[in-house]
């Protein structure tokens, strides 16, 4: 063989090579394993199945609007989430026809999900995902995650940490909403399965600035969040909400129970439910359905009794923040007093 075949070859095998790095260092499509659209350089792509303790999953198969794929509109939090030792994956085919046990948060983006509505098959992969002890669902609207014209993505950069924190310590999904006028009838399926709702109306002014919070880890250190033309969410039992604006229209809601949410099965019963309202309330609220010499006790997040009483009129003496309402024979109940 002669020199110049040698030096032909070698040249091949680099260029290979540098083929298959290249092909290495870009994220992949978890349900199809080809390489994915290139997201921000700095997110690195997890191995397959391994143990991972800061991992999420961003859901884009049901459409992106405009250029708010994650490689653009969000690249700012991409590069955020990798500097705080999180890798990314991106699912098209469905969150059902990935394991979501390998992730510590699933993310749900309205932005991501503009063109189709989240099938039953879905939503029931995200109800086993969060039965099986990741068992913590935060519901937002339009929190700016990504660059924009209105405000340096630095401002919500405090809050967005304390989410993903706050998710990844046992696991959880997050759910981005919209405005009223943005199709957020297609992450409801999802949001509705965790007892909230999303953009029931417009919140105003479109440059929305709030900092009514409950006592919640998410807002360590928060002064004040900002939203871009955002919709207000909706909470049931046993979801909450646990920030308002200024006219006390919900914001941000959150579901963290260690209970599952699962139907319950035939022969058995449901452990009853105290009527509680308003809730959240400025000054009291009403337990309803007992009888007037039932004891009632009150604990703080810490766990400290900070009320036991027989009235059914509570909060009186509460400080503003989030507690925990005990009535034997009742399941217990959260409730939370705002300014």
């Amino acid at each position: 063989m002669d020199r110049q075949s040698i030096v032909l070859i070698v040249l091949v095998a680099f260029f290979c090579v540098m083929h298959i790095l290249h092909a290495d260092a870009m994220p992949n499509d978890v349900t199809t394993g080809s390489p994915a659209i290139e997201f921000h350089d700095k997110v690195a792509t997890p191995i397959a199945g391994s143990l991972r303790q800061h991992s999420v999953l961003w859901d884009t198969t049901h459409g992106t609007y405009l250029n708010y794929v994650p490689s653009i509109r969000y690249s700012s939090l991409l590069a955020n989430l990798a500097d705080s030792g999180y890798t990314v994956d991106y699912c098209g085919t469905g969150v059902h026809t990935v394991d979501l046990m390998q992730y510590d948060v699933v993310l749900i983006n309205l932005a991501n999900s503009w063109n189709g509505a989240y099938t039953p098959e879905e939503v029931d992969s995200l109800v086993s995902f969060y039965d099986q002890d990741n068992q913590r669902v935060l519901l937002t609207g339009d929190m700016n995650f990504c660059e924009n014209t209105y405000l340096p993505y630095s401002d919500n950069v405090p809050f967005i940490d304390n989410v993903f924190d706050w998710l990844s310590e046992t696991g959880g999904i997050l759910i981005m909403g919209d405005n009223l006028g943005c199709p957020n009838a297609n992450i409801n399926p999802i949001a509705n399965a965790f007892h909230m709702t999303a953009g029931i109306s417009n919140l105003a002014p479109n440059d929305l600035y709030f900092s009514n919070f409950a006592a919640h880890p998410v807002f360590d250190g928060i002064d004040t969040i900002y939203y871009r033309a955002a919709g207000d969410v909706a909470a049931t039992t046993p979801a909450e909400p646990i920030a308002w604006t200024a006219m006390n229209q919900p914001t941000i809601a959150v579901l963290d129970e260690a209970v599952g949410i699962t139907e319950t099965p035939a022969g058995t019963a449901p452990h009853s439910r105290l009527a509680i309202s308003p809730n959240p309330f400025l000054r009291s609220t009403e337990i309803r359905g007992i009888d007037s010499s039932t004891e009632i006790r009150i604990f703080d997040v810490t766990g400290r009794l900070t009320a036991r009483q027989t009235s059914n009129i509570v909060g009186t003496d509460l400080e503003e923040g989030v507690y925990f309402v005990y009535v034997d024979g009742f399941q217990p109940e959260k409730i939370v007093k705002i300014k």
